[in-house]
């Protein structure tokens, strides 16, 4: 299935006064209720403060490549950098560096937490070689694990099923899987196929977020839209964007939910594509479901 008779209406509106060159890794910041992503390459936060028609928008430098941040229970974030970890305060003050491995043609990628606070976060490989990157698990006591082998263009990750599903997406396989997870080691077990993107379709699954009636919403790097399977791994909803690489999807937005859509300019000319880099906004009729903190 195309998807081309499940295209709905996104009533998508951008924000921000600026493009970013590669956005990634958004999340919605309830402590300050505001959108935070990353500009990956440039090692940057952005922080959008989204008050209808005019947004806000911060841009703070935190590292040479910055992959993913997500909040720490006790204050402060959590950062996926080129090769490891990095505790920051409130604001953003490096605290601590916590190298994952040495290997100067890979760097992190993609991650979240899960319900016990672990931070997981996937490697790759710059020149995107087949199974060239890791599955790295952080914990609480800030000791590093290697949680999967053999990952591509590891994204997107989130918990169902109470926690006992992983729900992961490799952009070069095209796939999506569901592992059996253990939420008391951390552990990966045996997978399955959730969702597969055909070869002949446009796109592969890059960033999700999951919402709060068990439907996965999917980037489509390369698709120009965003995707939605039901709890079975069926296509039901497809939300066109006027952009090739949407990159990774959030839900936020307080008392009005919507879905916040990071998107890429990477190899894309600017008089082609005007919007790619900038931050969609599409209304949403569900809420997202939790997005947990780091716990350490």
């Amino acid at each position: 299935m195309d998807g081309s008779d499940l295209t709905t209406a996104s009533g998508a509106r951008w924000i921000g006064d600026s493009a970013v060159d590669h956005g990634e890794g958004a999340f919605w910041d309830a402590a300050t209720g505001t959108l935070r992503h990353v500009d990956m390459l440039a090692g940057d936060l952005i922080t959008v403060a989204d008050a209808g028609e005019v947004a806000s928008v911060e841009r703070t430098h935190v590292a040479d490549v910055l992959s993913v941040i997500r909040r720490r229970r006790g204050g402060g974030f959590v950062a996926a950098v080129e090769r490891g970890f990095m505790l920051l305060d409130d604001d953003l003050g490096v605290q601590q560096r916590i190298r994952a491995f040495n290997d100067p043609a890979v760097r992190m990628n993609e991650g979240a937490c899960d319900a016990a606070g672990r931070f997981f976060c996937g490697s790759m490989a710059y020149d995107m070689r087949p199974g060239g990157g890791r599955l790295y698990r952080l914990e609480p006591d800030l000791s590093v694990h290697v949680a999967l082998e053999g990952v591509s263009i590891p994204n997107g990750l989130v918990w169902t099923d109470a926690g006992t599903t992983a729900l992961h997406a490799d952009t070069l396989t095209r796939e999506i899987r569901a592992y059996d997870y253990d939420p008391d080691r951390g552990a990966f077990g045996a997978s399955r196929v959730f969702a597969r993107v055909d070869a002949e379709a446009p796109g592969a699954p890059d960033g999700m977020a999951l919402d709060d009636e068990g439907g996965l919403w999917v980037a489509m790097w390369g698709g120009g839209a965003v995707h939605r399977y039901d709890s079975d791994g069926r296509l039901d909803q497809v939300v066109r964007l006027p952009v090739t690489n949407p990159t990774s999807c959030a839900f936020g937005g307080g008392d009005r939910p919507v879905l916040y859509v990071t998107t890429s300019r990477q190899g894309i000319a600017a008089d082609d594509e005007p919007l790619a880099g900038r931050v969609f906004v599409v209304p949403a009729a569900v809420g997202g479901a939790p997005v947990f903190p780091f716990g350490g």
